[in-house]
């Protein structure tokens, strides 16, 4: 008898991990015209710290330190947080053609409300260009000694 209730136990454990772990998503709340916008911004803000992944590679190559600049990536790459009802939507094709990244986001939401996550997304967008302006400052002595050259 004990066998059985402990069967019975085990099975009935199962399904409620089941049922519980299915049931999961992480924002069930509707999209809006905000969240919307919001996600267009993070979207170009994704591509920006793609095209810093080459901008890193050319400053490694022509061994210019950029460590100051590496560092607030960093924090950048810490800060940055998905729209929600869009998460993961960068790992896959779009209608247009689009492409798997190399760059992921994986940081947790923020409680915000669709206006906070939209001013969030700008905020975090004229980071990562004045991120860029400075990782692209650093090449041009280099660039314009490889021209003199020529």
């Amino acid at each position: 008898m004990k066998k059985v209730t402990l069967i019975a136990a085990l099975i009935l454990s199962v399904i409620i991990f089941f049922q519980c772990s299915s049931g999961h998503k992480h924002d069930e709340r509707e999209i809006t015209p905000e969240l919307e916008q919001a996600n267009v911004i993070h979207q170009q803000s994704l591509d920006i710290r793609e095209e810093l992944m080459d901008l890193e590679k050319a400053l490694k190559d022509a061994e210019i330190d950029y460590a100051e600049a590496k560092e607030i990536l960093k924090i950048w790459d810490k800060d940055i947080i998905e729209v929600p009802g869009f998460e993961h939507s960068h790992d896959h094709d779009d209608e247009d053609g689009g492409y798997h990244r190399k760059y992921h986001v994986h940081n947790p939401m923020k409680p915000f409300s669709d206006a906070e996550h939209l001013e969030y997304q700008k905020v975090m967008h004229d980071e990562i260009l004045e991120i860029k302006e400075r990782m692209q400052v650093l090449l041009v002595p280099k660039e314009m000694d490889e021209h003199d050259n020529v």
